[in-house]
């Protein structure tokens, strides 16, 4: 069974039963966790809570080079990681060596930040002098999610670290590898206790976690409901919490665009992790003029796309993460399907081993359906005929969610009217990119709480006080 990773070393679970991590190309088993005790959390947190003075002690130079360190680990043993994530989260190869190369790239970037973020000062009237001073906020629980637990897992490290916070990160029971193996071999030259792993599920590990009294920061990525819960936790003690949570992202395509360069960007957007991103597309909206021939060349695209392991070469997309991830899109689909959508392609399970469903396009879904409401998080494409650019802003906007937009449009008028109007906290121009190294985003409605990205995370994770000095009385 593998074992937690407390104060420097690896530790095995106090007790409890275990966790069976499934691999979801084949369903068959390749690990086993511990399901988390309360014991296991306390050890955990306390070993963070002793390292947490010595490592806020240090220079943002200091801090610096450990994170440069951790990065270049990260890059030396890619392979090893990335190997990991295709064995347990069933993404193709490319995909994971992408996410560990983003993962070093984000720390390293931060390691930057955490010297050269600074406040500024104002002198006063009185001639006083007027700046804010930071310091971190001790220990830091992290939730980590399945779909990106090296890059996502990174994302909420390296940050906590760089403000010079202790950190408990607890990954997914679903995808505890590689989180694992990279916080022992990227990060294990830290102090003992300054970045420790929690295996185990929610009810078991991570409720007491988000409860506990000298966690000082939780992070979490992940589902609403979740995340909902995790608010509610931290609110009644008045804990900061920042929380990047569900979406049902819109991508508006408009009838100045190359229809080819339109689709491309549709079809990578929409079923890279086989659609299990947060910022995944998952409401197509398409100007009348090409919407037909748009629908017909993202069928056309999702239909030769090939589904198979992670680890085969000729792979385009490979599974879900589990059955139950799966039924979900399959009723998602099934219910359009009978309130009188048209499924274009795909629409039902891969027979055989693994979690596998093929992509799928729909149209015709009426506007209250789970699969136009809800989050799906599956490589389902639902294609809205609308009349104009107005019209596309305005069903993207008809969501409790709101997490980030994409827009295809060659039109610079309208560009500047969906970055006004769209709300949402990150805006795509023609592009799927974004989290340049710096930048920031702060979700909308029911997608979140805080700012994730850039200096502004590194302000939400530390504490800031206003500083009023005069040279004398």
């Amino acid at each position: 069974m593998l074992t937690h990773w407390i104060g420097g070393k690896a530790v095995p679970s106090a007790g409890g039963d275990g966790i069976e991590v499934l691999d979801p190309a084949t369903g068959r088993i390749i690990e086993e966790i511990p399901r988390g005790t309360a014991e296991d959390v306390d050890q955990a947190v306390a070993a963070a809570r002793d390292a947490a003075p010595a490592w806020a002690a240090l220079t943002p130079p200091q801090r610096r080079a450990a994170l440069l360190q951790a990065a270049g680990a990260l890059r030396a043993e890619r392979d090893r990681f990335a190997r990991l994530l295709v064995e347990e989260n069933g993404k193709p190869l490319r995909e994971a060596l992408a996410e560990v190369d983003a993962a070093a790239g984000v720390t390293a970037s931060y390691a930057e930040l955490a010297v050269h973020a600074r406040s500024g000062a104002q002198q006063g009237g009185t001639g006083e002098l007027n700046f804010q001073y930071r310091q971190p906020r001790g220990v830091a629980a992290c939730i980590v999610p399945w779909n990106f637990p090296v890059a996502v897992g990174v994302e909420n490290l390296a940050p906590n670290l760089a403000v010079g916070n202790a950190v408990v990160i607890k990954p997914s029971e679903k995808t505890p590898l590689a989180t694992r193996e990279l916080v022992e071999r990227a990060f294990g030259h830290l102090p003992p206790g300054t970045c420790n792993v929690l295996l185990g599920d929610g009810p078991s590990a991570g409720d007491h976690l988000i409860s506990h009294a000298q966690v000082d920061v939780v992070v979490f990525v992940g589902s609403e409901r979740t995340g909902r819960h995790i608010a509610e936790v931290c609110g009644r003690d008045l804990r900061k919490a920042v929380v990047e949570l569900g979406g049902k992202d819109a991508f508006i395509v408009d009838d100045t665009v190359d229809l080819a360069q339109a689709v491309a960007l549709a079809k990578v957007a929409k079923y890279t992790a086989s659609g299990q991103i947060c910022t995944s597309p998952e409401r197509f909206f398409v100007t009348g003029r090409v919407f037909e021939p748009f629908v017909e060349e993202l069928t056309a695209a999702s239909r030769a796309m090939r589904l198979g392991p992670g680890a085969d070469e000729g792979t385009d997309m490979g599974p879900l993460i589990d059955q139950t991830q799966r039924a979900r899109v399959t009723e998602h689909v099934a219910t359009a399907r009978s309130a009188g959508a048209t499924v274009h392609c795909g629409g039902e399970p891969v027979d055989g081993p693994g979690f596998f469903f093929p992509p799928t396009v729909i149209t015709n879904a009426d506007t209250d359906l789970p699969v136009m409401t809800d989050e799906t998080f599956g490589p389902v494409a639902p294609v809205v005929r609308v009349a104009d650019f107005d019209e596309a802003i305005e069903r993207a906007n008809d969501s409790r969610f709101g997490l980030s937009a994409m827009v295809c449009t060659e039109s610079a008028p309208r560009a500047m009217l969906a970055l006004e109007r769209l709300r949402a906290g990150m805006i795509k121009i023609n592009t799927n990119r974004g989290k340049a190294p710096g930048a920031t985003s702060e979700p909308f409605n029911a997608s979140g709480l805080g700012h994730g990205y850039g200096v502004e995370f590194l302000h939400e994770l530390s504490r800031e006080k206003s500083v009023h000095w005069r040279s004398h009385l």
